[in-house]
């Protein structure tokens, strides 16, 4: 049996998708050459469900605001944390060990924001559990919305726990129009991917990956679904064996 390359099968995993919602393909005849991408106005919000990619579980219901335009554009967070009505059929010990578990679940309220500056593009990036202030910002979805568009960034970033820069080579690539439903509707998206090597602030960890579907719609001016996921390894292990981050999928709900 031929062998399977960790690369391969990382660049892969990146364009499969879990979720539950209907996915057709667009006849691209219908698609506009140059879709236009709604712009920002202070008071537009997005709100979505969020699931673990692993276990579908919900987890959050996040809202998502456009707070502030200027020279960049922010977009406020908060949470309503779902909580465990199931308490009593958890496994023993379930409570104790999410105190050693990372994991991106918060409690109900503010989260940090997301900065764009132009819009479309991300400068200060709360998206993976912790913030992210990228030297160069980057694309939220495809600049020329049409499938086979694909770009590449090689930047640094840094956290409110690292003021160290650290490489960030992330590379998007469009794929096809799609219409996707979503319990906000139903949508023209572009389907993409991300497919990122970086390295991470625990020095433990090496060689981490992380890949992200999304499914981005014109009209509504962000994306209606998005699968985010990532790996790494242990650099004291042993064990040639990769470490899952936790993954999510989240679902546009509602939007105005």
């Amino acid at each position: 049996m031929a062998q399977v390359t960790r690369r391969f099968f990382l660049a892969s995993s990146a364009a499969l998708s879990v979720g539950c919602a209907i996915r057709r393909p667009v006849d691209v005849a219908t698609v506009s050459s140059s879709p236009n991408v709604r712009q920002p106005v202070v008071g537009q919000s997005w709100r979505y469900s969020q699931h673990d990619l692993f276990t579908r579980a919900l987890v959050d219901t996040q809202i998502d605001r456009v707070t502030e335009i200027n020279r960049t554009v922010e977009i406020a967070s908060s949470s309503e944390a779902v909580k465990d009505d199931n308490g009593a059929k958890s496994h023993w010990g379930t409570d104790f060990l999410r105190k050693y578990i990372g994991h991106r679940d918060t409690p109900a309220g503010a989260l940090p924001s997301e900065i764009q500056g132009p819009w479309g593009m991300v400068q200060v990036d709360p998206h993976w559990g912790q913030v992210q202030v990228y030297q160069t910002p980057i694309p939220l979805w495809p600049e020329q919305l049409r499938p086979g568009w694909q770009t590449h960034v090689n930047t640094k970033y840094k956290t409110p726990g690292n003021q160290d820069p650290l490489p960030w080579d992330q590379t998007m690539k469009a794929h096809a129009w799609e219409t996707l439903t979503v319990p906000a509707g139903q949508f023209k998206v572009l389907r993409f991917t991300n497919l990122i090597n970086f390295r991470h602030g625990d020095i433990s960890r090496i060689d981490s990956v992380r890949q992200e579907t999304l499914w981005f719609a014109p009209e509504v001016g962000r994306w209606v679904a998005r699968e985010s996921k990532g790996s790494y390894y242990a650099d004291d292990s042993a064990v040639d064996q990769s470490y899952n981050e936790n993954g999510f999928r989240w679902e546009l709900l509602e939007w105005s």
